[in-house]
């Protein structure tokens, strides 16, 4: 199976988020580690000539990232927040964070809402805030990019 992955604007919340595009069977997974924004396009069977796909969106609500100091632990990771969080959620991830074993510098906990993102604790890199197309001019500087590079945070 051949697929193109690059970087779009995101659906919802128009920062970098990355494409995966199986050309060849029409599936496609977004995943926009800003707000949390997620869509797949999977096939559900084949039969003859057609093919049904099923389609699953999940509006974005934010993003934990989580980094140890020292050696990598269990809950270290990014964890797309596809749905609104409760308040117990919500105190259970600040919690997380408090924990003496983590890298505050490289970890975040930010809540997209109504179009707003808020940092609740933690550093978000430099460009998490950045609007695709100024993301796109950065990395490709003369813009003759075909496909632009994947944003890693």
């Amino acid at each position: 199976m051949g697929s193109i992955c690059q970087s779009i604007a995101c659906p919802h919340c128009g920062c970098s988020a990355t494409e995966d595009d199986y050309y060849k069977t029409g599936e496609r997974f977004i995943w926009c580690f800003r707000c949390g924004y997620t869509y797949y396009k999977t096939i559900d069977y084949t039969v003859g000539d057609v093919t049904p796909y099923n389609e699953t969106e999940y509006k974005g609500h934010g993003m934990f990232y989580l980094v140890s100091k020292g050696k990598k632990r269990e809950n270290d990771g990014r964890r797309i927040l596809n749905r609104p969080l409760t308040e117990q959620e919500m105190n259970d991830f600040k919690a997380e964070l408090q924990d003496e074993a983590v890298d505050l510098e490289k970890s975040y906990f930010v809540m997209y809402e109504n179009g707003t993102f808020t940092t609740i604790a933690g550093n978000p890199p430099d460009d998490f805030y950045l609007p695709f197309d100024v993301y796109k001019n950065r990395v490709g500087k003369d813009n003759m990019e075909v496909i632009v590079p994947i944003n890693p945070h």
